[in-house]
């Protein structure tokens, strides 16, 4: 049997593919990192020594876009000293879960023990769905529960329920036979829920994923990009290796890192599907116009005034609660 032919645009998917696998380090994942790992240490030393001393959490507070899902799941994924759900093995030190639609504590109750290997097999009240939750917590020997887009369970919701999630979320963390500690990654609507009770404030520590700006962030901007172009094999054109372009590209991606590590990506993308050698000011136009739509004059890669375009309006990112291509980056 002959071999078909290969697609040499099969080649390009797969370069593009590493270059959205890659992860882009920096200050704020350390932080994170260490703050994760001191809480580590603490359960783990607290449970040898037979303690139920309460739990404490983190939290990651971040705009959409700003890679704060991607941060999360490269700590623990890459992590050498984190016990994982894994088929056939007891132990899971942390479960994962976005917080589903609708945002209720029965749903993510009901999430939870799905994740820990015991799905309900009929509708129960909130009040068992979490009585069960923490048994299989300890029955599974987990240490922290990750909910993703944590503000949508305080968000928009009344009185009561704002209550009963605060203190729900409290009870996993005191609780008499295993507390289990907290990582919530959200937007900054998540700070109200944090605030909004002094004990759990107490308890949680807060990490900021703030913007990214070019007088503050010059050299990981150009850092990034330099190795993102060198790991595509594409030569980048005079025009890009000059300061306005990446004060474009920051802008362009809405001061958020994770949306500027993705323009990055959209434009050497463009360069490779059009098979070309060198990156050009072009392929990032390009790239926003097919993301956005819009006109050149509202193209921040084109217009003379690129500063006063608001790109979060036109490529609608106001409407998004963390966007995936977060792609690679933390």
């Amino acid at each position: 049997m002959t071999d078909l032919p290969c697609d040499p645009s099969d080649e390009i998917d797969v370069q593009i593919a590493r270059l959205r696998d890659m992860f882009v380090s920096h200050q704020v994942f350390h932080d994170f990192k260490l703050l994760f790992d001191r809480h580590l240490r603490r359960r783990r030393a607290a449970i040898r020594l037979g303690s139920r001393s309460e739990a404490r959490g983190l939290a990651l507070i971040g705009a959409s876009g700003s890679g704060k899902s991607t941060l999360v799941d490269r700590l623990f994924d890459n992590h050498t000293d984190l016990i994982l759900p894994t088929e056939g093995l007891d132990v899971a030190e942390v479960i994962r879960l976005l917080v589903p639609s609708p945002a209720t504590l029965k749903n993510v109750g009901t999430t939870i023990l799905s994740s820990l290997g015991y799905p309900l097999t009929r509708d129960k009240s909130v009040g068992i769905i979490w009585t069960q939750v923490r048994q299989f917590l300890q029955m599974r020997r987990t240490l922290f529960v990750h909910l993703d887009e944590a503000q949508d369970l305080y968000i928009s919701k009344g009185v009561k329920t704002r209550n009963d999630v605060v203190n729900t979320l409290k009870s996993l963390m005191n609780d008499k036979d295993w507390p289990v500690g907290l990582v919530l990654s959200g937007t900054p609507d998540l700070i109200e829920m944090i605030n909004s009770d002094v004990q759990l404030k107490r308890r949680i520590d807060v990490v900021h994923l703030g913007a990214v700006s070019w007088i503050s962030h010059e050299p990981e901007i150009t850092e990034i990009f330099t190795e993102f172009v060198g790991k595509s094999g594409l030569i980048p054109s005079i025009e890009l290796q000059q300061r306005e372009f990446l004060k474009r590209l920051v802008h362009a991606g809405g001061n958020e890192f994770g949306l500027f590590i993705e323009m990055c990506l959209s434009g050497i993308e463009e360069a490779l599907y059009d098979g070309e050698t060198q990156l050009r000011l072009g392929h990032f136009a390009e790239a926003f116009r097919r993301k956005s739509g819009c006109i050149p004059a509202f193209n921040p890669f084109l217009a003379q005034d690129y500063q006063s375009i608001d790109v979060r309006t036109i490529m609608g990112w106001l409407d998004l609660d963390d966007p995936s291509p977060d792609g690679g980056v933390s």
